[in-house]
């Protein structure tokens, strides 16, 4: 069985599709990525890759949608209006993957076409080529309702290619809550690409540590602003703090607080699995690692889904939320030792863990691709 992956160029997006790549090539299954540059993502994944597209980055593609610098959040919007304008630009830059997408299903001849949820043309192409397609969550919010507003913005397109709509998909929620009720729930299982670790890291340390980051795309479009107040409130913890923002320029931070230290890039899990708590921007990737470890969350939304995402963790009751110009000493200590808060991430860590693996789903792939 030959199954393509494709997912748009980013590694909260892309990181979620690996574990079941590896699940089916472990079975005996061909596996193919189809991707726009940057390549990156994709490459850690040890698969064979096909670049489409027209040779212009993500970044490169919404700066040209927006016809300006390209931007993560806008405080005059609504969430419900952030994934509006989210979906113009992803749409936008799925438009140029079409062609090159119809080529590489076809020709490599794919019994099963799986996408991440923003990769824009992949129902497109599903319908058009006659292939099941099966649509993976990348994380807490809904992708049918943002299949709904692609098609929208895309109308043209269905109509362009002789389509009537999207295909019809199967959709896999990955995690213990969010994602679309007809789903299928799998387990979360990490993957965060690859990096060298520090040996020190994995040593016990003698105080609290917390993991305090902004994900792969914020610190490098927004900067490090996100984190100025909470920087200045850790110095009056007694705990080490850890920012990893990988190589984003740290210097409008000034002069870091003795137990503020910065890391380079490292897979997520290595990191969180040697901390106390997390704080981060409430991005899917950062999000989901964290509750597959048990531990308490701050998050400090920045923008996108990280308002909806925000609102989930609350309400289950694992994280704590703030602003980034509100978060507090008070805040990080209440994080690091709140035993309700730690007790319900334990709760939804077991929740987590006692769901299907990625490799418990080969058989329901391999139906999937037996009714073509």
């Amino acid at each position: 069985m030959r199954i393509l992956f494709t997912g748009p160029a980013s590694a909260g997006h892309v990181f979620p599709m690996v574990p079941f790549a590896q699940a089916l090539r472990a079975a005996g299954h061909e596996v193919l990525f189809a991707g726009q540059r940057p390549l990156d993502p994709i490459n850690t994944s040890g698969f064979p890759v096909v670049e489409i597209g027209d040779g212009r980055t993500l970044e490169e593609l919404f700066i040209a949608w927006r016809q300006g610098p390209m931007t993560y959040g806008d405080a005059s919007l609504s969430p419900e209006e952030l994934m509006d304008l989210a979906a113009g630009g992803f749409v936008y830059a799925g438009r140029t993957t079409v062609d090159d997408l119809l080529a590489t299903a076809s020709g490599w001849g794919a019994d099963l076409l799986v996408h991440a949820t923003f990769q824009t043309a992949a129902p497109l192409v599903a319908a058009k080529l006659k292939i099941p397609l099966v649509m993976q969550n990348y994380g807490i919010p809904s992708g049918r309702g943002m299949v709904e507003r692609f098609t929208r913005h895309q109308a043209d397109l269905y109509e362009q290619y002789g389509v009537a709509g999207p295909a019809e998909s199967t959709a896999i929620n990955v995690g213990p809550f969010g994602g679309d009720p007809d789903g299928l729930r799998a387990r979360y299982l990490p993957y965060n690409g690859t990096g060298v670790v520090p040996i020190d890291v994995l040593r016990p340390s003698e105080r609290r540590r917390v993991l305090v980051t902004l994900g792969s795309v914020v610190a490098k479009v927004e900067g490090v602003g996100g984190v100025t107040r909470l920087i200045e409130a850790a110095a009056e913890v007694d705990a080490e703090f850890l920012l990893a923002v990988g190589d984003a320029d740290i210097s409008p931070l000034g002069t870091l607080p003795a137990n503020v230290r910065p890391m380079p890039w490292i897979p997520l899990v290595e990191l969180v699995r040697h901390t106390d708590a997390v704080v981060h921007h409430g991005g899917a990737g950062t999000t989901l690692t964290t509750l597959n470890e048990g531990l308490p969350q701050l998050v400090l939304p920045q923008g996108a889904d990280n308002f909806i995402v925000a609102d989930a963790l609350t309400e289950v009751g694992i994280a704590l939320r703030s602003t980034s110009d509100t978060v507090d000493v008070a805040t990080l200590e209440r994080l690091l030792t709140d035993p309700e808060l730690r007790a319900t991430a334990k709760s939804v860590q077991a929740d987590n863990l006692a769901l299907p693996t990625p490799a418990s789903f080969v058989p329901t792939f391999e139906a999937l691709a037996g009714r073509a």
